[in-house]
């Protein structure tokens, strides 16, 4: 299964003999197999028919629409109403709050250990023992944290800590002060913004297939336009997905600072470069198919999907703790 991604105005979307179609300037550019499709991710304004927007739906093919330099706006995604038990249990269970806690801290325990791991697997990652030191430190406090909010505050703390590797580890002209998310005032910080939100999207298109509410999280708070349970479950992901996939694209020089414009107070990429980022992020993702946290099922699935079918599990007794994905 893949992802159709438009990035260039004038575009319309149809569907001609279970075929997704693609036109621009009245000629048609490409055409997809609606068997071979996941979901269609809107990147740039495009005319989309309503008898597309209806062979989509009926086929659980998500449309998805995003800004050119990350932004998530939303997306469409069939109903299903056979899921109602695993919802029922998910607000049951998100009102208990040990359950919540000890959820929330194997999500920010397989976030630090993923931070560590690709850290560790760099040649040069002797440069860096004293923040090293300072992320494993913060790995051992996890299990201590009494409340949300300080379990909060210690994932704030080793994202700091991982970011200031981050930009060690950067090679060549790149410039990188800190994260920020958006506006993204330069190209690293552009990447990132970019690679998490399609990450979050597909995260939360995912959860709404498998039936879970992917608004109401156990780690972040609710609040309104937030799909948090999207934002718990890529916090395992953002390293192995995002972060080892934008230091290989710039300190493989796949990247370069010419790829970036600054448009409206924020840095985008080219279209290119767009193109080329997309096509690295979803091989990416296709290779992440293979991890899978070690659990007490028999189920194979892994990557994105295979973590929430687990957590489906778990919310149902059906498995007794949820495990991290680590890699």
């Amino acid at each position: 299964m893949s992802a159709l991604y438009i990035s260039e105005y004038g575009t319309s979307i149809g569907v001609v003999n279970d075929r997704v179609q693609i036109r621009r300037k009245g000629k048609v550019v490409q055409e997809v197999p609606a068997l071979h499709l996941e979901r269609v991710v809107l990147l740039t304004p495009a005319n989309i028919t309503l008898p597309a927007v209806r062979f989509l739906m009926e086929r659980g093919i998500d449309i998805a629409y995003l800004s050119p330099n990350g932004t998530f706006h939303g997306q469409f995604t069939r109903g299903d109403g056979k899921f109602v038990e695993q919802r029922l249990a998910q607000f049951r269970r998100f009102h208990e709050a040990e359950f919540r806690l000890a959820l929330a801290k194997q999500f920010v325990t397989g976030k630090v250990s993923n931070m560590l791991a690709l850290w560790k697997r760099q040649r040069r990652n002797s440069e860096w023992n004293k923040e090293l030191t300072a992320l494993d430190k913060i790995a051992r406090t996890i299990a201590a944290a009494p409340n949300l909010e300080s379990l909060l505050g210690t994932e704030g703390s080793a994202s700091a800590a991982h970011f200031r590797i981050f930009r060690q580890a950067l090679q060549g002209e790149w410039r990188f002060e800190r994260r920020l998310a958006h506006p993204s005032p330069d190209p690293i910080n552009a990447m990132l913004s970019l690679g998490y939100t399609l990450l979050y999207s597909r995260m939360s298109g995912l959860l709404q297939m498998h039936g879970l509410d992917p608004y109401l999280g156990f780690f972040h708070e609710p609040k309104r336009g937030h799909a948090a349970l999207a934002s718990d479950l890529i916090e395992e992901w953002r390293s192995p997905v995002v972060d080892a996939l934008v230091l290989k694209l710039v300190n493989g020089k796949q990247m370069v600072p010419a790829d970036f414009h600054a448009a409206r107070g924020e840095c985008r990429m080219e279209r290119p470069a767009l193109q080329k980022f997309i096509a690295a992020f979803e091989q990416r993702l296709k290779e992440c198919e293979r991890m899978n946290a070690p659990h007490d099922s028999d189920d194979l699935v892994g990557g994105l999907e295979g973590q929430i079918r687990q957590l489906i599990r778990v919310l149902l007794g059906k498995q007794k703790e949820y495990a991290a994905v680590k890699i």
